[in-house]
């Protein structure tokens, strides 16, 4: 094989983007090579490019030559800090790391490499705690309460001047037939801890919903303004209609909106309530101060003292939930064990404190214990994993 083809073959690999046959043929060229110090080489070249602010130390590099020769996972399920030169675009780094869980490597780049501390976290099978998934509750105008999961696909519910239908892919939709009357009619989507949602309501405006969330709207809308009331988090996409203005309320928060994407986080247990402008233009409100949103920046409302500011944010962050995702920057361990026990269903303890902040990247579709794992690898914490309990340890 040519220098330029394993070259080519390790980048790959190191940006996470090997088909499983690339892989195969980088395994079969490491097995055939001459001698360790020839790989070394490669790798070596290779990390230089990929990430010249750290050396390749030995131990990640037999972690590496692990992962890629490991042909049960031909596709790991990775943990990518981004490289620190483009972490320090945002904040300032104290940890990085990059880790692939199927195989296993990991490099800390905090200081000179240290022996790897032995694993808390449990065994535990793909099946045992998996991730969250498409279910929710739909409370009608009525009072009647419908569960919406993976049993009840392709229904149709027809009145109060719409057409609800229920799709087998965590989705409803609204279809208005007519005008809302005088009196408007509302129904409540509620998603639980473990679960996820999306609805389109009935003016097209599309609505994903996170864990313990819950969105109350009108059934149809009428002329005047389109009122909705949120609790927990939401990414809106809102159809555009200058002469009815979109209404969001969330707590003591109002966010005005023409047409626009967005997502605010507000649930009970986080000292802010965060909204995050993607495009468009959002306007703020809360008692008598009103703070327009430019797109790319954040509204941060402090529970505790009223406070509202406003500041650029990379918002791939504020959205990664909604993209399969977890990205945390510079996140302490209790705000992230919150977002995953929301996601796992999990309860949490902690014995002792964590202090350190931590940059991570975790796939939402990993099961709890590969998760949990990611964040072992950065030799800070360590955990306990016991049926639906997670103990934290320092």
């Amino acid at each position: 094989m040519s220098e330029g083809r394993i070259d080519y073959l390790a980048a790959k690999f190191f940006q996470q983007a090997c088909t499983p046959a690339e892989k195969e043929e980088l395994a079969r060229w490491i097995e055939q090579s001459d001698g360790d110090a020839a790989l070394q080489q490669v790798l070596e070249r290779v990390w230089a490019d990929y990430e010249p602010v750290a050396q390749l130390t030995e131990e990640a590099s037999s972690r590496i030559i692990g992962d890629i020769l490991d042909r049960q996972h031909t596709v790991s399920v990775v943990a990518a800090v981004r490289p620190l030169r483009k972490l320090l675009r945002y904040a300032a780094a104290a940890v990085i790391f990059v880790a692939a869980l199927a195989g296993g490597y990991a490099l800390w780049k905090s200081g000179p490499a240290a022996p790897s501390a032995p694993a808390v976290v449990k065994a535990a099978k793909p099946e045992i705690l998996p991730p969250g998934g498409n279910k929710a509750t739909l409370t009608m105008a009525d009072g009647s309460v419908i569960m919406l999961d993976s049993t009840l696909n392709s229904t149709v519910i027809t009145g109060n001047q719409v057409r609800i239908v229920k799709t087998d892919s965590g989705l409803v939709t609204y279809q208005q037939l007519g005008i809302q009357d005088a009196k408007p009619a509302y129904n409540t989507l509620t998603v639980p801890r473990g679960g996820q949602f999306r609805v389109v309501l009935a003016d097209g405006t599309k609505v994903w919903l996170n864990a313990m969330s819950s969105l109350r709207y009108p059934v149809a809308f009428s002329n005047g303004p389109r009122k909705v009331e949120l609790s927990g988090e939401a990414y809106f996409e809102v159809a555009a209609s200058s002469a009815r203005p979109f209404l969001v309320t969330v707590n003591d928060m109002e966010l005005t909106v023409l047409g626009t994407a967005f997502n605010v986080s507000a649930y009970p247990d986080e000292a802010f309530v965060h909204a995050t402008l993607l495009s468009g233009k959002v306007v703020v409100k809360h008692h008598e101060v009103s703070l327009p949103l430019a797109k790319g920046c954040q509204a941060a409302l402090n529970r505790r003292t009223g406070q509202m500011t406003s500041s650029p944010v990379n918002t791939d962050e504020a959205v990664a939930w909604k993209n399969g995702r977890f990205i945390f920057n510079a996140a302490p361990m209790k705000e992230i064990m919150r977002q995953l026990s929301r996601w796992y269903n999990i309860d949490v303890a902690y014995a002792g404190e964590v202090n350190e902040q931590f940059y991570a990247e975790i796939p939402r579709f990993a099961n709890a214990a590969e998760a949990l794992k990611i964040l072992e690898l950065t030799g800070k914490v360590h955990f306990r994993l016991e049926g639906q309990r997670v103990t934290v340890y320092p």
